[in-house]
Parts: structure tokens; C-alpha cells; sequence
């Protein structure tokens, strides 16, 4: 009888990235283009190591990074959809590993495997809840809260531990104005003022939480903090 594979990335790993046409890219580097917002969609990319950030920019340079993506995690599923081109550009944060796995592949790979279809049925709904919980932040929360709730967020996901219960976040202040939706003064800005609070510690292109208890603490309910302003 089949083994059922307990995550999506977990079969992949165990037997998609050994076939024939996956390629791998290592190391990554930093500012590596993966893929750009318009192009044809015709691959899908396992992280192995390292990060990864989906984003978007204007014309006029302006930059607003959708998801910071981190070991394990599997991206570019609009090459699942024949014909897609991408809605997002994707570049490397962090050097790592990354997979480049070709559409063809990738769907005989599940169609062999139906029960797969359902994992990455719930990997696009769980971006599609990530994405509205953004709009949510952007629209309802002011810099502070969506800085407290991102760290806390990116912390939990691929923060190092440090000594105690301290988490580096390998972010620059710049890349988390991007991530929060603020400009990069006023993020700078906030950001000095809870690290005079204690919850936050800035280091160059670190972010370090002083302790996850404290920066959830700093959150508020929605309703009572809209309720606040």
C-alpha cells in the first residue's frame, strides 16, 4: 500500500527532486533573480536553505515585498495553471539551495499521486489567508502593530535563537518597511522606539527580538486597538 506523505514538501524532497530535469541552484546567492512579475510561468521552486522574497515594485522603484519565504516552503504555483505568467517577481533575501522544478514535471509527479492535489490545495489557501491578513494589517493597523505582529511572525517561522529568548530576524530595516507596508523613516523611527522600550534590538541587517512574550504582548487585539487610534 502507498505511504501517505504527512507534508507536500516532504514528498518532494523524497522523491521528486532526485527525477530527471530538476535543477538546483546552489549556492543562491543574494539579489539572485528567480522570476519577474509578467513572465511565463513554467516552473515551480523548492527552498532547501536560505530565503526567498515575493514581491512586487512600481515604476517608480517603490517596493512592497508580499511573503518572505524560508526553508521548505514551495513557491511559484502559478505554473500549475497552463498558460499562467507571474503576478510577482521573486528574488533571493538570503543565500541558500533552491530547486527548480519544471511544470511538466511537477504534474505528472502529483497526477501519480493524487492525494498530493489536496496538499497543494491547502498550501494556495493558506497563502490566499496570509495575503488577506495583509490587506487586513495594511488597512486596520497602524506601523507598530504590523511591526510587533511581522516580528513575531518572522521570529516564529526563521528567527536564529540566540542567548535566552532572543530570536535575529536577518532583515534589514529597509526590508521590513517593505514587508509592513511603511516608508523606510518611518519604520526606522518606530522601530528606535521600541528598541528603547526593550522589545527590539537593532543590529546591521538583523533585527533581534528581545522576546517573543514581550512583542506578542504589544499586540493588541484588532477591535481594541482600532478602537485606541
Amino acid at each position: 500500500m502507498e505511504t501517505k506523505p504527512n507534508t507536500l514538501t516532504g514528498a518532494i524532497r523524497d522523491e521528486l527532486l532526485h527525477s530527471a530535469g530538476v535543477t538546483k541552484l546552489s549556492p543562491s546567492r543574494r539579489f539572485t533573480t528567480i522570476f519577474l512579475d509578467g513572465q511565463a510561468a513554467d516552473a515551480l521552486y523548492l527552498i532547501e536553505s536560505g530565503l526567498v522574497k515575493l514581491f512586487n515594485r512600481g515604476d517608480d522603484s517603490k517596493e512592497i515585498i508580499i511573503e518572505v519565504l524560508s526553508t521548505g516552503q514551495l513557491f511559484g504555483e502559478h505554473a500549475i495553471q497552463e498558460g499562467a505568467v507571474r503576478n510577482t517577481s521573486a528574488e533571493i533575501l538570503q543565500e541558500g539551495v533552491i530547486y527548480t522544478i519544471p511544470r511538466d514535471i511537477f504534474i505528472r509527479f502529483c497526477d501519480a499521486r493524487p492525494q498530493l492535489w489536496r496538499l497543494v490545495t491547502e498550501m494556495v489557501l493558506d497563502r490566499k489567508s496570509a495575503l488577506k491578513k495583509k490587506i487586513e494589517l495594511l488597512c486596520l493597523q497602524d506601523v507598530e502593530y504590523r511591526i510587533l505582529y511581522y516580528l513575531r511572525e518572522l521570529a516564529a517561522t526563521f528567527g536564529t535563537k540566540l542567548s535566552g529568548r532572543e530570536f535575529a530576524i536577518p532583515l534589514s530595516q529597509g526590508e521590513l518597511a517593505s514587508l509592513i507596508g511603511a516608508t523606510r523613516e518611518t519604520t526606522s523611527t518606530t522601530l528606535n522606539a521600541l528598541a528603547r522600550r526593550g522589545l527590539i534590538r537593532l543590529g546591521r541587517r538583523q533585527l533581534v527580538v528581545l522576546s517573543q512574550d514581550d512583542a506578542t504582548q504589544g499586540i493588541e487585539s484588532p477591535s481594541s486597538h482600532a478602537a485606541a487610534q
